[in-house]
Order: structure tokens, then C-alpha cells, then sequence
């Protein structure tokens, strides 16, 4: 007697519920095993159960952390930008909570930068100086207020060019059990629109107190904006161009490697669709933009490197008109700001599309990032 197949021992709905709990890899390894599971992704009831289980897994676990940059209309007309740092969590996001970050450098009032939130550590920077061109990089636990300032790396200056620092990434080296930076001295000549000698990537290391050089030969040098490295499982991820090709940059901070994969383009008649970073839920994602159809979609990749292995998981049709930059909130929803509506940050539910909290906090630019609260010292690392 021919063995019953063991899968169709399983009713399907079971089978279905035990799916909606995998990972993108695992999903996608399975969908060859029988026909009705090739396009789970596209049927919107899976689509909503695999969106349940995300949210079940993130939901009043951990707080939001809010980076945001604004314009301040003062009453007197001084309007100037202005940048600060708030925690949130509830329900709705109601309990807001501001956090003052520790000045890097005492002569100036200058209020830093969220790089990144790794083990409940803020990484975060100051530029001051002349023209605002020197940096310094802190650590700050704001549970136990440990603080570290980075020490700065030895940089050269060239003549005749502009010097650039720029910060691609903090995170933990699971391996070395070491906390890292990695950043990217550019050289640029402004007056003339001209590059100088060869970007030099640097790294930082907790464990050993102190910066080396990179022997990196990496063409994807683009000064970053603030927020958009993410850091997932010992890895530094960033969106680039390579040769005129769309592409994330996986920096290991184990093996101090990196690896490159390929963004799926969709070929549009307008432009370009504006695309952003995310974590979501343990998964590398992307926010897409598109301004012809007035809709955002949410891909997520399955495998570093492999361009096959991403995978579309949202599109939301329809929208009030947005504008960049998005964020990927603690509940699995996505954060943004509607223009001249206040320029408020709210969110919305990526399945229904509606808004589903009103932050109430003005906008012109910000970050968000998952953030648990950690009672471990990180000094203690320091040799």
C-alpha cells in the first residue's frame, strides 16, 4: 500500500496556521510541496493571519524610540529647526516619554543624532566645529545612564578637499561578544563638485577602546541620512546605488565583511519609487513609495544576497498623500507624517490601510526604532 503523503494528514486550515508562523525563508521553502501553497502570499486571508501573528509576536513588548527633527515656530518669528528624542508605548502610543541625551561636547549646545537602538544602548552623534564638521559618537543606556563617548578615530586631512564623516552602522558582534561602529570618511572638493581620494571605512571597537582601518573595496559610498541603517542579528544594513543599480549593503560585524543583494525593480513610467529601510519582526523589509498608483508597498527579504528570496508582503492602495520618510513602529505598523497636515506623525495598519493612531507629535524628519530596556552594563566589555 502506497504511504499516505504525511502533509495531507493535516487539514488544510491547520496547515495554513502552522504556515502564517514561518519566516519568509521557511515560507517560501515550503510553498513547493503542493500547488495551493505556491501563492500563499497573494491570498488576503493568509496575508491577514501572517500580519496577526507578526503583530502577536512585537506588540507592548518593548517601547518606540523617536528621533525627530522640526521646525519650531516660535511666537517672536525666531523659527528654528530643532531636534529632540522621546520614548512611546501603549496602546495608542499615549504614554510619550522625552529623553534628554547626554551632551558629547560641553562647549556647544548642539542636540545629537539617533544612529541606531541596539540592547536598549542609544548610539547617537554630535557635529560641531567649524562648519559643523567634526563628529563625536556616544553610547548611552537611558534605563541604567551608563555613558561612553567614543574616542575619535585618526582621520587625514586632504588639502583642497572637504572632509565627511559618516556613520553606517552600531550594533553587537554576537560572536566577539563586542559592541561596534562603522563609519566613512569622504573626501569631497563642494566648490567644484569633485571627488577626492578613496572613501576610508572605519571600525570601532568596544572590547579594544579604539578605531583601525578598514581594507574594504566597497563602491557603495553615499553619505547617509540619519536613521537609515538598521541593525538586525549582527548585521549593518543600508540602501545604496551600485553601478546604477539599487542594492542593501549587509555589513557582518563578526567577519567585518559585507555582501550585497539586489533590490526587485518594478520598471514605472514616473518617478522612481522612494524606498525605506525596516526591521520587521526579526526580517529585513522595505517600504516602496510609489507615487503612480498612490499606494506603498512592503517587501521583505528572506536571504541576504539572494535577490530571488524577496517577497511582497503588503500593498496598500488608495492612501491619504504621504510623504517620506516612513518608520516601522513596535506594533507592525508604519510610522509617518502627513505634509501640511500639521506635519503629525501617525500610523496605520498595512492590511486596512487606515489610520490607526494619531502620535501628535510634529515632524519634518525622523527615525524610529524598537527599544527594550537592558540593566546589563556594556563598559564592562572594555579591555
Amino acid at each position: 500500500m502506497q504511504m499516505e503523503k504525511k502533509y495531507d494528514q493535516i487539514s488544510n486550515d491547520l496547515a495554513l496556521e502552522i504556515l502564517a508562523k514561518l519566516p519568509v525563508k521557511s515560507l517560501k521553502r515550503f510553498s513547493c510541496v503542493q500547488k495551493s501553497w505556491l501563492n500563499l502570499l497573494e491570498n488576503s486571508n493568509f496575508k491577514s493571519m501572517y500580519y496577526e501573528n507578526l503583530k502577536s509576536k512585537t506588540a507592548y513588548s518593548s517601547s518606540l524610540l523617536l528621533w525627530r527633527n522640526f521646525y519650531d515656530q516660535r511666537g517672536d518669528g525666531n523659527n528654528v529647526y530643532k531636534k529632540d528624542v522621546y520614548l512611546l508605548s501603549g496602546e495608542k502610543y499615549e504614554n510619550i516619554v522625552r529623553l534628554v541625551l547626554p551632551s558629547l561636547v560641553e562647549e556647544y549646545d548642539v542636540p545629537g543624532m539617533v544612529i541606531e537602538c541596539v540592547n536598549g544602548i542609544i548610539c547617537y552623534s554630535e557635529t560641531y566645529g567649524r562648519k559643523g564638521k567634526k563628529l563625536k559618537i556616544g553610547l548611552w543606556n537611558p534605563k541604567t545612564d551608563e555613558r561612553k563617548i567614543i574616542p575619535p578615530s585618526i582621520i587625514i586631512d586632504e588639502p583642497g578637499f572637504d572632509l565627511e564623516v559618516s556613520v553606517h552602522g552600531f550594533g553587537y558582534d554576537n560572536m566577539n561578544d563586542d559592541y561596534k561602529v562603522i563609519q566613512c570618511v569622504y573626501y569631497i572638493d563642494y566648490e567644484f563638485y569633485l571627488d577626492g581620494p578613496s572613501p576610508i571605512w572605519q571600525i570601532y571597537s568596544l572590547k579594544n577602546n579604539c578605531w583601525k582601518k578598514l581594507e574594504l573595496e566597497m563602491n557603495h559610498n553615499e553619505f547617509l541620512e540619519q536613521g537609515s541603517v538598521k541593525y538586525l542579528n549582527g548585521v549593518c544594513h543600508w540602501c545604496c546605488e551600485e553601478y546604477g543599480e539599487e542594492v542593501i549593503v549587509s555589513f557582518n560585524l563578526s567577519t567585518e565583511t559585507f555582501q550585497t543583494t539586489s533590490i526587485v525593480l518594478v520598471q514605472r513610467n514616473d518617478a522612481p519609487p522612494i524606498r525605506v529601510l525596516v526591521v520587521l519582526n526579526e526580517s529585513l523589509a522595505l517600504i516602496s513609495s510609489l507615487a503612480e498608483n498612490s499606494c506603498i508597498e512592503i517587501s521583505i527579504l528572506g536571504e541576504i544576497g539572494v535577490k530571488e528570496s524577496w517577497v511582497k508582503l503588503f500593498t496598500v492602495r488608495h492612501f491619504l498623500e504621504i510623504d517620506f520618510p516612513f518608520g516601522m513602529g513596535n506594533k507592525c505598523d508604519v510610522i509617518y507624517f502627513i505634509e501640511n497636515y500639521n506635519d503629525e506623525l501617525a500610523s496605520f495598519d498595512v492590511i486596512t490601510g487606515k489610520i490607526i493612531h494619531n502620535i501628535g507629535i510634529k515632524a519634518e524628519w525622523f527615525g524610529a526604532w524598537i527599544y527594550k530596556e537592558n540593566l546589563l552594563s556594556f563598559t564592562t566589555r572594555i579591555n
